[in-house]
């Protein structure tokens, strides 16, 4: 007999029959739910863009030591893990996972999770989180989109310029693009703002500019610089608080990428 035979569960059940014998006992398998929200989370980190190498080659060692426990699907249902005994040494881990999975983060405001004080320069974050999801959504259209793009303004080359975003097709700069984590004013955007990307503009012989701007109304609107080129710039707001940031940027590249076909909406 394997386990604890339950003596009431038999008498009660089975009438005072002997076979078959009610037990208990515990079967030591990996699938488990603790290791179904590990894997889970991992695997979902591997699909984010930018990871930094040091970061995947750990969720990759995940994914192989829980080889043959089962990935959670998108939009089921996340088990509830409780903390005990067992699994006390990967506590953090866990809590950390499912917050990956729901979609949340790490709030200021009081609640059930308990973190470390930290202080985030929220620009730099928005810019880079930017940045590496253009840098995806430009793969299908070739060329390379190139971050801080080192250039001059005057002849005499002692002027520098570096947009934050340049895409650059065969060594020729098609696209400049500058990311700004800003709060319009007066619904209008910073002046300084246009006068910068005026000038990449006329650097590279550009008819048309683009200011990335974080907000939460999906804006979209141009502005046409009276003499001299005709160049336009034009102003896009990406909503950070919605689900959709990474759609949304594909179909912002699919509108730098292809200006002569019809505008493709953010929403």
């Amino acid at each position: 007999m394997r386990g604890r035979w339950r003596i009431g569960d038999q008498l009660t059940r089975r009438g005072g029959q002997p076979l078959p014998v009610e037990v208990s006992f515990d079967d030591y398998v990996e699938d488990i739910a603790e290791n179904q929200v590990l894997l889970s989370a991992a695997t979902r980190l591997l699909r984010l863009p930018g990871v930094a190498a040091d970061a995947l080659g750990a969720l990759r060692r995940i994914v192989r030591v829980l080889d043959g426990v089962s990935v959670i699907p998108v939009g089921a249902p996340v088990p509830e893990v409780r903390q005990d005994r067992r699994n006390a040494r990967y506590s953090s881990a866990l809590a950390l996972a499912s917050l990956v999975l729901s979609g949340s983060s790490v709030e200021q405001r009081a609640g059930a999770v308990v973190a470390s004080g930290f202080l985030v320069d929220m620009w730099s974050v928005f810019e880079d989180f930017v940045s590496a999801a253009l840098r995806e959504a430009f793969k299908p259209y070739g060329g390379v989109l190139v971050s801080q793009y080192q250039s001059t303004l005057d002849v005499e080359g002692t002027v520098k310029i570096a947009p934050d975003l340049v895409w650059l097709v065969d060594g020729e700069v098609r696209a400049c693009i500058d990311v700004k984590y800003k709060v319009e004013k007066h619904g209008q955007y910073p002046n300084a703002d246009l006068y910068q990307m005026a000038a990449y503009c006329r650097r590279f012989g550009l008819r048309e500019g683009w200011l990335v701007y974080a907000d939460s109304s999906e804006l979209s609107e141009s502005v046409q610089i009276v003499g001299g080129p005709n160049v336009t710039r034009t102003c896009v707001a990406l909503n950070v608080h919605g689900v959709e940031l990474l759609a949304q940027s594909e179909r912002f590249a699919a509108r730098v990428a292809c200006p002569v076909c019809p505008e493709v909406p953010l929403r």
